[in-house]
């Protein structure tokens, strides 16, 4: 009877610290049993803009009429953007940084080019589930919100 209590202490102690240790991103998911990696790879499209707050989806959808960003599990991403000046489009690879609350992306390919300095964009994850994804850049007093759906 001992070693069956002391056995289920230990799964209790055991579950409690890996539910509070899940909640790494302040909009969730609170517990998932798929690794960062695998929510984050995928195709992704954007939902919803925000600019200090307010939505600015639409403002968004009147300029880039349809996006889509490829995430590799092997670090490797790359990303096509209709817009009214034509399509465009990029590649690259990333990184989690921070503790895995960052995401850099770094654009070694732009239109078919490839760039003699790659550039590098830093982006802090707020939600990551399967499907769904916030990110939030700050540049200067504005701070961007980007809410990527599953493609």
């Amino acid at each position: 009877m001992k070693k069956v209590f002391a056995i289920a202490l230990t799964a209790l102690f055991v579950g409690g610290v890996a539910l509070t240790s899940c909640s790494k991103y302040e909009e969730g998911p609170k517990l998932t049993l798929l690794t960062k990696k695998m929510r984050l790879s995928g195709t992704w499209g954007i939902a919803a803009y925000l600019e200090n707050g307010v939505d600015k989806t639409a403002d968004y959808r009147q300029f880039v009429t349809s996006e889509s960003t490829t995430i590799e599990k092997d670090g490797n991403w790359n990303s096509t953007a209709t817009t009214v000046l034509g399509t465009f489009t990029s590649s690259g690879t990333w990184e989690f940084i921070n503790d895995k609350e960052d995401v850099k992306m770094t654009t070694t390919v732009s239109n078919g080019t490839t760039l003699s300095t790659p550039t590098l964009d830093t982006m802090h994850i707020t939600k990551l589930k399967n499907k769904e994804m916030w990110t939030k850049e700050v540049n200067g007093s504005t701070t961007y919100e980007y809410h990527y759906e599953a493609k």
